[in-house]
């Protein structure tokens, strides 16, 4: 049995219950005070037992879990990973550590311990209360503009504001809402700009078993939506095998600086022309990654974590052989919609050669924020092909071809 963290912004509850298909039973752990989650529980009490949180103490929290005896526990996103990381330690179940956890949630923290173990990463500092004319002297002139500013416990790239001087952090500073622990970052350069669609981004996915570390390979992305969303991705990326080595590495230190000898990590490594600094890790396979490796490799990302959860010692040789490239893109609206109008071109798309799967999240009359980060994508489109070429074709296919039209704030 494998107890599962789980609020309905972590990955789909129908993509859970395949994957643990043939392998365990699921018990949930669900709190119905947070939004949606009373909303999915009947749903999830058809797949496995629902032990529901809301207005528990902690004993009466680690009681009810104790008693149904799971033999691992897990979660899919950040939110749940401090639950699930005090429930294993408490049941003895094998997880990230309690202190882990804080590291891999809060930003500030991941910061600070990147930087004692010397790893590259932007200059940050910490937002101190009260935000007076004193402090924002001392945050202008303790980094350089632009600069990034962050909710420490940020996630899906929501509440990421870019400042490019003084006034600019005045007013957003002024515009958010007390008590957001924030962090200021400089703003890390872009490398000179070419033809291809690709972001001057890579990311990592690492699974660690009884201390052994295992990089399944890189995963490259695509260009970001404003501010800093993510639009998607491809695996494998198109590095040159020289270079694969030294990234390895570098998720590598990462994974040691935050201090974990289990769990599956997301190493996230920005190309800038100073070289390779860390933008982030998480403590959780992407929405992204498990698809598109699972399309390129045959490697069920996915199960191997709620294997590892289970117990199981899992090691994996990287970077995994690819029979071909496996993308997903994710289409998120423009800054300034309130809502989505009409969306054209979908059914010529699913027809393409080599599209697996188009997924409409928002239809005409639907409201959309960009604040909301990924969790307000319009579509997303998955597919593999042949060639980093023919990925190209593709990706101007999703981005060109389909029309989407949008009403504005005024």
């Amino acid at each position: 049995m494998l107890a599962v963290v789980y609020n309905p912004r972590s990955r789909p509850w129908a993509e859970i219950v395949d994957t643990a298909s043939g392998l365990c039973r699921l018990l949930w752990v669900v709190d119905s005070n947070k939004p949606g989650v009373a909303v999915v529980a009947g749903m999830l009490r058809k797949f496995g037992k629902v032990i529901d949180t809301a207005n528990c103490t902690d004993q009466e929290l680690v009681q009810l879990v104790y008693a149904e005896h799971p033999d691992g526990i897990t979660s899919y996103s950040d939110g749940d990973l401090h639950r699930q990381a005090w429930l294993a330690a408490a049941l003895e179940l094998p997880s990230p550590s309690v202190r882990s956890a804080a590291l891999l949630t809060d930003k500030l923290l991941q910061r600070e311990a990147l930087e004692a173990a010397g790893v590259a990463q932007p200059r940050f500092t910490e937002l101190r209360e009260p935000v007076d004319e004193s402090e924002i002297e001392r945050l202008c002139t303790t980094l350089r503009f632009p600069m990034m500013l962050k909710p420490r416990d940020g996630t899906a790239c929501r509440g990421i504001s870019s400042v490019s001087d003084a006034d600019e952090l005045r007013g957003l500073l002024k515009e958010t809402e007390r008590p957001v622990r924030l962090i200021l970052e400089e703003r890390m350069a872009d490398l000179p700009a070419t033809a291809a669609e690709y972001a001057d981004r890579l990311s990592i996915d690492s699974i660690v078993s009884r201390g052994v570390i295992s990089h399944l390979g890189i995963t490259g992305l695509f260009a970001m939506a404003p501010p800093f969303r993510s639009s998607g991705g491809f695996f494998p990326a198109d590095v040159p095998p020289s270079d694969i080595a030294e990234m390895f590495e570098m998720a590598t230190s990462c994974v040691k600086a935050l201090g974990s000898g289990f769990g599956c990590y997301r190493t996230e490594i920005k190309l800038t022309p100073q070289g390779r600094k860390i933008i982030e890790v998480n403590g959780r396979p992407t929405g992204l990654t498990p698809a598109v490796v699972k399309l390129a490799a045959g490697l069920p990302l996915l199960q191997m974590c709620m294997r590892l959860a289970l117990g199981e010692h899992v090691v994996v040789e990287g970077p995994v052989a690819c029979d071909r490239i496996a993308y997903r893109y994710y289409d998120e609206p423009p800054m300034s919609a309130v809502k989505v109008v009409a969306v054209k071109g979908l059914e010529e798309l699913r027809k393409r050669p080599g599209v697996v799967r188009v997924d409409v999240h928002k239809s005409p009359g639907d409201p959309v924020d960009w604040q909301n980060g990924s969790l307000d994508k319009v579509f997303q489109v998955t597919g593999t092909v042949a060639d980093y070429v023919e990925l190209t074709e593709h990706y101007r296919a999703c981005t060109e071809d389909i029309v989407v039209t949008y009403q504005h704030r005024a």
